[in-house]
């Protein structure tokens, strides 16, 4: 499949991404506040960008050697999806405001 193909399919995988945070987080934590909103929007950009991803780490494995190529994509791959993954456990932590009462 053509690459311009599959950019149309980003949409849709995003949706489904969205979507589907959306239900896992409201059965696994019983709430949706505004902390959870954000944790669901950056779900749902990374599966819409996991498509043009995959596609330039495939781009940068190839015009590198055999074990290089591999190395240069596991390592791109990995630090993309902990751009994502690192503020959505942050945004998902329980931090509660302290109130004026509470004692240092």
């Amino acid at each position: 499949m053509p690459i311009t193909y599959a950019l149309f399919l980003c949409v849709p995988i995003g949706l489904l991404a969205y979507f589907e945070a959306r239900w896992l987080i409201r059965y696994v934590s019983e709430r949706y506040a505004q902390r959870e909103r954000k944790a669901v929007r950056l779900v749902g950009v990374y599966g819409a960008l996991i498509i043009p991803l995959i596609y330039v780490c495939g781009r940068a494995g190839d015009s590198f050697s055999s074990p290089t190529g591999k190395i240069v994509t596991a390592v791109l791959f990995s630090l993309i999806t902990a751009a994502f993954v690192g503020p959505m456990f942050v945004v998902l932590s329980d931090r509660e405001p302290r109130g004026d009462d509470a004692t240092n």
